[in-house]
């Protein structure tokens, strides 16, 4: 049975995205740089990984999570977002191809660097407030904004990403989860009490 945590090299999925990398591993995921055999372009492909699930309801409910993240990112389109390509199946097994990024976090600039600039602060925050204007006008809460998830591109652009808990703000309310409880310095009051989360907890964070 193909291990899709640790696909060979040369994997095509989908008969189109060859595997070249894992270029990062999440609680519940891993995403994999990948040769596009038809535009001749890199992509990222993120694929679902089940094998920490140790019940059904366990593994019922990532997918679904993982299905929530393809539909919120498919109704994105942003310049200061990292975009969806395609989804797919490959084997029954779900992923979905997103543009590839090759950038450092804002979290690692911090760590590298210290306190940003006066200059720096205005020109990330207006590029990640621009990014939540459009995810809200999506009636959208992202659930996580952190360092972590603000990638730093060499142009000085920013890309906002990991909507893996994000969700419609009118969507069945969910108590907080795992991946949130790691973000904890950066959650609002009401998503770390588990109460309802909209928008606003974007502005928070």
């Amino acid at each position: 049975m193909l291990d899709y945590s640790k696909l060979p090299m040369g994997y095509v999925l989908g008969k189109r995205y060859s595997i070249i990398n894992v270029v990062g591993v999440g609680g519940m995921s891993v995403v994999y740089g990948a040769y596009d055999l038809e535009t001749g372009e890199t992509v990222a492909v993120k694929m679902l990984d089940l094998s920490a699930c140790e019940t059904d309801a366990a593994k019922v409910e990532a997918e679904r999570r993982f299905a929530s993240e393809i539909d919120v990112m498919s109704a994105l389109s942003h310049p200061n977002i990292v975009n969806i390509i395609a989804s797919g199946v490959d084997k029954g097994h779900p992923y979905f191809v997103m543009e590839y990024v090759e950038a450092n976090t804002l979290k690692d600039r911090i760590e590298a660097c210290g306190a940003l600039t006066f200059d720096e602060i205005i020109h990330y925050t207006k590029q990640i407030l621009d990014a939540l204007i459009h995810i809200h006008s999506k009636n959208i809460a992202h659930c996580d904004i952190k360092p972590q998830n603000i990638m730093l591109l060499p142009d000085g652009n920013i890309k906002l990403t990991d909507f893996g808990i994000a969700r419609f703000a009118r969507s069945d309310q969910r108590t907080i989860t795992d991946k949130a409880i790691g973000s904890v310095h950066y959650i609002s009051p009401e998503q770390a009490r588990g109460e309802k989360t909209d928008e606003k907890a974007d502005i928070y964070s």
